[in-house]
């Protein structure tokens, strides 16, 4: 019985019915803010890692450096510095992530049945994606800071490309965790996992780039400023777009056309100043200038470009689960 109303809490995302309304903690949207964006760093992360490992391009891009004769690429102290600061970010966002899952599901310590009674539900699927990918960020983390031989090197790119895999399942897996909850049309979208999965990525360039400003005096490091800039702004088209299919498909799978609360209800200034403004319009703006001027930004201008994506992507998961709640009620 224990398991079964844990289960249920879980897959729930925390919602419990109280007289025909549904609940959610602020932890929830915290949780899912913080794990979304620790995947999409070590998403983006990962990905540079591996193209660095087995790319055969030996002219100036980004994170390239010369081939070693063991016939793997070497990092540059640049690439490493911003690896190190990337992952341990990626690592304390998961590990704040998963603390405010667990303290608003009221019972954390019964937290270890769903490992020993799994189930093929989202919930289920989901606990066990977010334990391999802490695991595999885990060494991930190890293999930047500490200097190991080649064998765990090796080990720790086979890390890299499961984690990788297991990042977009969780970047996923935090849409379909609201997706779930039937009770509440507003997320009951087949775009609100895809939404969530390219802002997800777009908050890990993010993360990413404030990594850099930490390395504004090492060589190289405008080149991957303009790299990340490029691959955030793809992200954010996509992420608009996915937003715009989402509002189609929820004003017309509903009659109250549940979207239209985020664009004049109570939720409406959170969306159109944080969402759109902060995490769409402003950062593509920022970015198309510095790309149309063929300039390099500033570190304080990445260093806003990077907090105003992030503002975004927890503006978008802010409206969303109070929008939706509010709709349930």
């Amino acid at each position: 019985m224990l398991c079964r109303s844990l289960r249920r809490q879980v897959r729930q995302a925390a919602e419990t019915a109280r007289g025909g309304a549904v609940v959610f903690g602020e932890l929830i949207v915290w949780y899912l803010f913080l794990g979304g964006t620790a995947a999409g760093s070590f998403a983006v992360l990962s990905a540079i890692d591996l193209h660095t490992a087995f790319s055969h391009a030996n002219g100036p891009c980004l994170a390239c450096a010369p081939r070693r004769h063991r016939g793997r690429r070497a990092r540059s102290a640049t690439q490493r510095r911003i690896a190190q600061a990337g992952y341990a970010a990626a690592f304390v966002m998961l590990v704040a992530g998963m603390l405010c899952l667990l303290a608003d599901l009221g019972r954390p310590e019964a937290f270890y049945l769903l490992f020993l009674y799994p189930t093929g539900s989202f919930v289920s699927v989901g606990t066990f994606a977010l334990t391999l990918f802490g695991a595999c960020l885990v060494v991930a983390l190890a293999e930047s800071v500490l200097t190991l031989g080649p064998a765990w090197e090796r080990a720790a790119l086979v890390a890299k490309a499961l984690g990788a895999a297991l990042a977009v399942v969780v970047m996923v897996y935090t849409g379909l965790l609201l997706k779930s909850v039937v009770a509440v049309d507003l997320w009951q979208s087949a775009w609100l996992p895809v939404l969530f999965l390219f802002s997800a990525l777009s908050c890990g360039c993010g993360v990413v780039l404030l990594c850099t400003c930490f390395c504004a005096s090492f060589p190289g490091v405008l080149a991957w400023v303009r790299g990340l800039a490029v691959a955030d702004a793809v992200f954010i088209v996509l992420e608009a777009l996915a937003a715009a299919a989402f509002a189609a498909t929820a004003n017309a799978a509903s009659a109250g056309r549940t979207f239209d609360a985020l664009l004049a209800g109570d939720q409406s200034g959170v969306f159109w100043l944080g969402f759109v403004g902060c995490g769409i319009l402003a950062p593509l703006a920022i970015e198309a200038s510095a790309l149309a001027a063929r300039r390099s930004h500033r570190s304080s201008a990445v260093a806003v470009l990077a907090v105003l994506v992030l503002v975004g992507g927890l503006s978008l998961r802010f409206v969303l689960v109070n929008a939706g709640v509010q709709t349930a009620v």
